[in-house]
């Protein structure tokens, strides 16, 4: 487990009520709690005794003055079998039928995200479909509902997997949890809350650059930026939806909207698929989405694991150029930074895969198994690999490139890939061997080269794999960042 930090966002009350007696809408027919130590909280009269009971597990609390409650149930188990949430306070009572235990994951991101399972290849949704009914694999869908300011509760569902229903699922967190599931034979509960073309900027509180030297003066740009379109917005006679003050790339609104009301709900992580909106201002998203995920964390008050899916591949270019100093390659390495260098982030690498001409590929079912592969290995441990192979040492050895992995790997697609630069500063294609751990890398012609870069394009040539029979490629990598 990672460690707890002191949480500073109050829980927030909720729509699911009787009376005074309130709770949010995940706490509702057919939800997951996270096993172990589940949060339980809402609102009530103020001073008023709240009991918690689920099966033969109890707590209680006293409603502040404010009418906020809090309390957990303690050392829950895993089970599949449905049992009733009952809530009191005075003759209040609110109850959640069928609610299983399990592990909770959170998908956000944007629309590689919010793609349904009825979206992938045909092959893919008719596998989905031919299962039967899992009570044990259960999935709560967010609305997509920016907000000008953070919300106290927000709608939604929980729908358990069936033939019917997989369809619209999230297809990355769908597989993912699928695969989590049938690993550690327990119930997964998912909650997907995702827009489509959304930047990372929107998933995140305010004043979470607070602390970034980079992000100086980025809370006015984007506060003006708001102010801007409520002007034009009224001009227009509240016609213009376009310039509406609240959308959902607007900065925070979907934090506002769809995060900051499940603040608080226990959940193990979150998985991110989201990038493509960013990729324009590759180096700034070090810091915009590293302080997207500490502001998580911040708010729940634990460092709990966020998977992020290195993008695939997208847009190829002309085919005489050996590396792309494009957005895209520069974003992927940003999400490495990310993954080496803030608490809890890890990565999935996918850059085998992905469409040349469609954003939005269809073969979303490797994206989950290799989500769940990093946490089966990182967070859950039941697995020795499930990262892809990194480079952890790289030099020039008279005219060839050395690069040194993490553990063995092997080569496809003739080594391609790679690319060499020469002492004119020219790049040059490269061919690769592999001997265990280390890739040798050459070009014809180029004589003590400078640098070398593997797959640094859009939709580039890739190679190398790990050698076990988990079979992942590894990461794009270049020599001088």
């Amino acid at each position: 487990m990672l460690p707890r930090i002191t949480p500073i966002l109050l829980f927030c009350s909720a729509l699911a009520s009787a009376g005074e007696l309130k709770l949010i809408s995940v706490f509702s027919d057919h939800a997951v709690l996270q096993a172990g130590d589940a949060a339980v909280f809402g609102k009530a009269h103020p001073g008023s005794k709240v009991s918690v009971k689920l099966g033969s597990s109890e707590a209680s609390a006293t409603a502040g003055n404010d009418g906020k409650w809090r309390t957990a149930l303690a050392g829950l188990k895993p089970s599949e079998q449905g049992m009733d949430l009952i809530v009191s306070s005075g003759e209040e009572v609110f109850t959640a039928h069928d609610v299983i235990v399990g592990e909770v994951w959170i998908g956000s991101g944007q629309s590689n995200m919010d793609m349904s399972v009825g979206g992938c290849l045909a092959d893919v949704v008719n596998e989905a479909k031919s299962h039967a009914r899992d009570n044990g694999l259960r999935v709560f869908y967010v609305p997509h509902t920016p907000k000008a300011e953070a919300m106290e509760d927000m709608p939604g569902v929980w729908k358990i997997a069936a033939p019917d229903t997989v369809a619209s699922f999230s297809a990355a967190a769908f597989f993912f949890g699928r695969d989590v599931r049938a690993s550690i034979k327990q119930p997964v509960g998912l909650i997907h809350s995702s827009i489509g073309g959304t930047r990372a900027e929107a998933w995140g509180p305010a004043g979470m650059y607070d602390d970034i030297p980079e992000g100086k003066g980025w809370e006015e740009k984007e506060a003006a930026g708001v102010k801007a379109r409520a002007v034009a917005f009224e001009k227009s006679g509240k016609k213009d939806n376009r310039v509406n003050p609240v959308w959902s790339n607007g900065p925070h609104m979907n934090w506002n909207g769809m995060i900051a009301p499940m603040v608080g709900y226990s959940v193990r992580g979150a998985l991110w698929y989201q990038g493509e909106s960013n990729a324009g201002q590759p180096e700034a998203y070090k810091w915009v989405l590293g302080s997207v995920i500490k502001s998580w964390h911040k708010a729940w008050g634990q460092q709990f694991p966020f998977i992020i899916v290195q993008l695939p591949r997208f847009k190829a270019r002309k085919p005489e150029l050996a590396v792309e100093d494009d957005g895209w390659p520069k974003i992927r390495e940003s999400m490495e930074w990310i993954a080496d260098n803030v608490p809890g982030a890890m990565m999935s690498v996918n850059i085998d895969l992905g469409d040349e001409k469609n954003i939005h590929p269809k073969d979303k079912l490797p994206v989950g198994e290799r989500l769940a592969a990093v946490a089966l290995q990182r967070v859950y441990k039941t697995r020795t690999d499930g990262e892809a192979p990194r480079v952890v040492k790289s030099e020039r050895k008279g005219d060839a490139w050395v690069l040194t992995y993490d553990r063995a790997v092997t080569l496809k697609n003739d080594g391609k890939g790679f690319g060499l630069l020469a002492a004119d500063g020219k790049w040059a294609f490269a061919k690769a061997s592999a001997d265990g751990v280390h890739v040798t890398v050459a070009a014809e012609g180029v004589k003590e080269p400078k640098e070398v870069r593997y797959a640094w394009a859009n939709f580039p040539e890739v190679s190398v794999f790990s050698a076990g029979k988990d079979g992942l490629p590894a990461a794009p990598y270049r020599s001088s960042k």
